[in-house]
This record gives structure tokens, C-alpha cells and sequence, in this order.
């Protein structure tokens, strides 16, 4: 029954990816959410710091117009507390690697800033309920411009324009009717229409996300079996052997082929011949370790790069690899062989270089009788 359960949650997935603005998938929304900000970091800590900057200059017209000290001095702390929140949030967000917990922190500053703002409101002597519901507005929509989940928005919104409207009704003794309806009307307006642009924003940006993904997809994988294809192993490989070279750890490489190849593809025809291909690389992908890379080098050649390990340990991987690959039964052609060279890096090679000697070893084991490791 669990069972069951997972794989319709997995069809209903792949059906609708999104709803409510954000992906049904934790993990992929959490990757979508981290690398949304860092694409837009130095955006974010410029709102965050113009937004509390202008949110504390407000003090000087607040100066003139509140004429009890105490009051001021209420909204001076109320409006610093809130000015501190936002610069702690300003350095976490330029310290944090993993942006997904900063929604918490955005929502909870955003309420925060509410609270502070009917709190402030509170102070006035003479308050005049449209010209705060104008203030509420450019906080609504303030919220709606900050990289927050959608739905996250919509509950701050909706805490700040429900809780302006309680405090009103309970606060005010004279309510101008006429101007408190004009109030929840206009602010519903803008609720809405922030709403619904937010989420067509949130419902494309993230479209556009799985469509990105899938374009470098299909430029870093091979298209028959679906592991890294030549220019994504050369990307790799130059990363592993930068690091290589600085830390002064191994590095080892291992090529390895089919034997006969032609004659399956000659014997059973190509798409035989595609099959094992798929089937080899299953068998493959299977019995190496995730951090290794396993790229299709061309036609029936593959390579493979160990990270930290040295010959001995590359030699044995390739050796148990010729076992299983040699011990397997087909399913179109029973069992088939492969050859494997071996090599390791060394601080003077270049990615030729080192593949010219692994494919010299991959050449002597086919010359010496196939099914071999050199």
C-alpha cells in the first residue's frame, strides 16, 4: 500500500509539477529556491538594505507629527528593532551558502514589519484610515517583491491588511464608514492583483527552470544511455585534475571498450547492438561509486574517472568490472567481453596526454587477446 501511495504521489508529479506556484517536489523546489537567490543575490541584499533604510527615515517626518516624547521614543526603538532585523538579515543572506531557510526569515521580518507598522500607527493622534491603508498597499506589495514562496506572500498579506482592518475597528472610537469600506476595498484589490501576478511570476519562473534543466540535460548526457557525454567528461575531468593538482591527491582513468562490437552489430544489427550499450552501461553505473564519472567516449568506448584513488585501486575497479561485465548474461547476445586500460595522473599531464597512455594500455589489452586489464 506504501508502495502504491509513492508511486501515484511520483505519477501525480510528473503530471503537474507545480502547484500552488512552487514544485510538488521538496528537494527540486528547495534547489529551485537556492538557486534563484544566488542569481539574484546582489538584488536581494540591495532590497533588504534600501528597504530598511527607507523604513527608518520615516522617523523624520514621525519627528514633526508625534508630539509626545514617550510616543517617540516608542516608534524611534520600534523602527530601530526593525532596522536591525533587516541588517542582521542583510549579512546572514552575504554568509549563507544554502539560501532555502531564508523563506522563514523573510516571512517572519515581513510580519515584523506589520506588526511594527500598526503598532506605529497606533501613536498617532489624529490618524487618517486612507492614508495608512496607503501605507498597508506599499507594504503588500513590498512583500510581493521579495523572493518568497508564493503562498507564504499571500498569508503575510493577508496577516497585515486583516490585522490594519481589527486594529482599526478596535482602536478607532470615530470610523468614517464610507472611508474604512474604501480601505478594505482597495487593499483587496491590491491583495489580488498582487496575488496573481506573483504567481503567474513564480508558475514561469519555475517552467523555465525544468526547461533549463533539461536543455543542459541534453548538452552534458548521452543520448542512447544516459550517462555524461565526451564534452561533459572534459568539463569534469580538467575540474578533478585542477583539484587534483592543488591538493596533491590521485587522480585515475580508466577506458574500456567491447570487444568484437562490430561483429554484434553485423550479427544482430544496431539496435541489438544500442541495447547493449544500455545494458552494459547499466551494469556499469551499478558497481562504481556515485562520485565517479562515467562518460560515453564514443561509440562502443567508454571512460571513467576515480577521484582519489591511485593505479592499484583503479586497476582493481577495472578487474571487477571485466568479472561482472564477462560473468553477465545478455539479453539479446548471451555474454560479451571488454577490454579495459588503465592509467593515473601525474602533475605534468594534460587530458591528451593522459588519455594517449590510458588508450595505449586499452590497445596492448586487445592486442594481447581481449577480455583483459593493462
Amino acid at each position: 500500500m506504501g508502495q502504491k501511495n509513492t508511486d501515484d504521489t511520483k505519477e501525480n508529479n510528473a503530471k503537474a509539477p507545480l502547484r500552488w506556484g512552487e514544485f510538488r517536489d521538496p528537494a527540486l523546489e528547495k534547489e529551485f529556491y537556492n538557486a534563484e537567490i544566488a542569481k539574484n543575490l546582489n538584488y536581494v541584499k540591495f532590497t533588504i538594505l534600501v528597504a530598511g533604510m527607507v523604513y527608518f527615515l520615516f522617523i523624520i517626518p514621525e519627528y514633526f507629527l508625534i508630539t509626545a516624547v514617550n510616543d517617540f521614543i516608542a516608534i524611534f526603538i520600534t523602527r530601530s528593532v526593525v532596522l536591525a532585523a533587516m541588517l542582521f538579515l542583510y549579512f546572514k543572506v552575504n554568509r549563507d551558502i544554502r539560501y532555502d531557510t531564508l523563506i522563514y526569515w523573510f516571512t517572519a521580518l515581513e510580519i515584523l514589519i506589520s506588526m511594527s507598522f500598526i503598532y506605529i500607527s497606533n501613536q498617532f493622534p489624529s490618524p487618517n484610515i486612507l492614508i495608512q491603508a496607503f501605507g498597508v498597499m506599499i507594504i503588500i506589495l513590498a512583500i510581493f517583491l521579495i523572493n518568497n514562496r508564493w503562498r507564504f506572500s499571500i498569508f503575510t498579506s493577508l496577516f497585515i491588511g486583516i490585522g490594519y482592518f481589527v486594529f482599526v475597528a478596535v482602536s478607532f472610537s470615530d470610523i468614517n464608514i464610507s472611508e474604512f469600506l474604501a480601505a478594505i476595498i482597495h487593499i483587496a484589490i491590491v491583495i489580488f492583483l498582487s496575488s496573481v501576478s506573483s504567481y503567474s511570476v513564480n508558475y514561469y519562473k519555475r517552467i523555465q527552470y525544468l526547461h533549463n534543466i533539461e536543455l543542459v540535460k541534453i548538452a552534458e548526457t548521452d543520448a542512447l544511455t544516459g550517462i555524461y557525454n565526451k564534452a561533459k567528461f572534459n568539463q569534469e575531468y580538467a575540474r578533478l585534475a585542477d583539484h587534483a593538482k592543488a591538493t596533491s591527491l590521485n587522480l585515475a582513468v580508466i577506458m574500456f571498450d567491447i570487444d568484437d562490437f562490430k561483429a554484434i552489430n553485423d550479427n544482430f544489427g544496431h539496435l541489438v547492438g544500442d541495447q547493449v550499450l544500455k545494458e552494459l552501461t547499466a551494469i556499469v553505473r551499478r558497481n562504481i561509486n556515485k562520485t565517479d564519472i562515467f562518460a560515453r567516449w564514443g561509440g562502443e568506448e567508454f571512460v571513467i574517472i576515480l577521484p582519489n584513488s591511485q593505479l592499484e585501486e583503479a586497476m582493481k575497479v577495472a578487474q571487477r568490472l571485466r568479472m561482472i561485465v564477462s560473468e553477465h548474461q545478455f539479453q539479446t547476445t548471451g555474454q560479451i567481453t571488454c577490454s579495459f586500460g588503465v592509467g593515473s595522473f601525474k602533475h605534468d599531464d594534460t587530458l591528451d596526454t593522459l588519455l594517449h597512455r590510458v588508450d595505449e594500455r586499452l590497445y596492448r589489452a586487445k592486442k594481447s587477446g581481449k577480455n583483459r586489464v593493462e
